[in-house]
């Protein structure tokens, strides 16, 4: 593993440095969408968990706290990426270990996250790390 540093972002610079990695998950994005994404999903609670390592962002977490009936309060993860350099050195793990003692310090009773089908490698990774296939997310553009 790789000598990480994770951290919340909080200011708009550290937002701004984030968007080179998140365009690796979020290709459609130009840097301008995303920003203003950001800011207006603050409002709902969103969040953003960085990890570097030499002052490089390698990998980013995006979560929210969250209610529903079925679940209770829960911590859902809306993104979750690392570096395409740097993948299997232990960051997606080191980020989902602070995300469930993030959800743990909240009160969370579950965490919850949506993957698209064609990500082959990143199910393997949900499953290794104790996720359950739990149900289908059905989608309708509009």
């Amino acid at each position: 593993m790789v000598d990480l540093t994770l951290s919340l972002v909080t200011t708009k610079t550290q937002v701004n440095e984030c968007f080179s990695l998140m365009r690796q998950l979020r290709p459609h994005l130009g840097e301008a969408q995303f920003i203003e994404h950001v800011s207006v999903q603050k409002d709902d609670g969103f969040q953003i968990l960085q990890a570097k390592c030499s002052n490089q962002v390698i990998g980013l977490a995006g979560f929210r706290i969250g209610h529903k009936l079925a679940w209770g309060k829960h911590l859902y993860i809306d993104d979750l990426v690392t570096d395409e350099d740097a993948r299997s050195k232990g960051i997606g793990f080191a980020m989902l270990n602070w995300l469930e003692d993030h959800a743990k310090t909240m009160d969370c009773a579950q965490i919850h996250l949506d993957s698209g089908v064609q990500r082959f490698q990143a199910h393997k990774f949900y499953l290794r790390s104790g996720f359950v296939i739990s149900s289908h997310h059905f989608a309708k553009s509009l």
